[in-house]
């Protein structure tokens, strides 16, 4: 409890400085000079974009055992509203354990698959920017995110990218060899007490069963290429509330307003990618607005700029708890009691 509230309260401070740093004033006249309708396709995008997750979710698990997608759908959404309320991303070991009540899955191999699930986001959301700098100013974008980070530009590439092509082929090479990651896990636990250890195996070997979807080609690829409508889906809500707020000039092309929401949404979202506050509250504002400032810098002021990071963050965060809390009801449980039995 007390790590939550401190996460709570590094969120609100980033919020404090996202707001300090805002013309409020201005601000609330660009939500209130809105068309609020345009976020309507936006947000059933979205909802789209969360089928083709539990979709994907289907795929790695498939290797398993054999799920439908209408019995993930609500796992995956309670999940993800776990995600926009608790700290840490502790949605994903609700999702995992949820897993385990509904089908079986134990929940160490229902976290190994959403691992992989991240990873892949990951890869697809650098697919995204590389495919959408062909339209906006890539070099541009990363030169001044290296003069506002104070970090080397080259660095901050490699820092983007990286770690996912990296944690990407750990995966494959260990589920490639699980028998002797398994041996390795014994070796290390045979001096341990005889309970401790069997523990030890035993989740070793659930983790193991989880990556088997990575020993089949076909899978992997799969899961990987639906990957990439899940954030293009995401981009089209993005792209729905810099419409929605006509905060670009008319004479803007529709494809390169979607080229500029595709870039923020992967800028935004590996940015935001590290658990912290719950939803990413604070950090996801300031980068989403920061984003947009590089991106368009001549044509959008912060203040406007703010107003796209916190309504767009609105729509990713509201309709899923609303949607999560409603799966919640429906099986007579809530967070708490999920939270409660982890």
């Amino acid at each position: 409890m007390k790590k939550s509230a401190s996460w709570m309260i590094i969120g609100i401070l980033l919020l404090v400085v996202f707001a300090y740093t805002t013309n409020l004033t201005e601000m609330w006249n660009t939500f209130h000079k809105a068309n609020y309708l345009i976020l309507i396709p936006g947000v059933l995008a979205y909802f789209l974009g969360v089928w083709f997750r539990t979709l994907r979710w289907q795929v790695l698990l498939s290797e398993i055992q054999t799920t439908k997608v209408s019995t993930l759908f609500p796992v995956v959404v309670i999940g993800y509203m776990a995600n926009n309320i608790l700290p840490f991303r502790l949605g994903e070991l609700i999702r995992g354990y949820y897993l385990k009540n509904k089908v079986g899955v134990s929940t160490a191999t229902g976290l190994s698959t959403i691992l992989i699930e991240r990873i892949m986001d990951g890869l697809a959301l650098i697919v995204i920017l590389l495919a959408s700098s062909i339209f906006v100013p890539f070099g541009e974008i990363f030169h001044r995110l290296s003069q506002m980070t104070k970090i080397n530009e080259t660095f901050l590439i490699l820092l983007f990218t990286l770690p996912f092509a990296i944690l990407f082929a750990l995966l494959i090479t260990v589920a490639a060899n699980t028998g002797k990651a398994a041996n390795f896990s014994e070796k290390l636990s045979s001096r341990l007490p005889y309970n401790v250890a069997l523990k030890i195996n035993k989740f070793t070997e659930d983790v193991m069963n989880g990556l088997k979807s990575l020993k089949n080609w076909k899978s992997t690829c799969k899961a990987l290429l639906l990957s990439l409508p899940i954030w293009i889906l995401e981009a089209v809500l993005f792209h729905s509330v810099l419409i929605s707020l006509n905060i670009l000039p008319n004479d803007s092309h529709l494809w390169d307003v979607f080229s500029s929401a595709a870039s923020i949404t992967a800028i935004t979202n590996i940015g935001a990618s590290i658990p912290s506050t719950p939803a990413g509250i604070g950090l996801f504002e300031i980068i989403a607005r920061e984003s947009l400032m590089v991106i368009e810098p001549a044509r959008i002021s912060r203040s406007e700029a703010a107003a796209f990071a916190a309504l767009t963050h609105f729509c990713l965060i509201v309709p899923i708890v609303l949607l999560g809390q409603l799966f919640l009801w429906s099986h007579g449980l809530s967070l708490r009691k999920l939270r409660q039995q982890i």
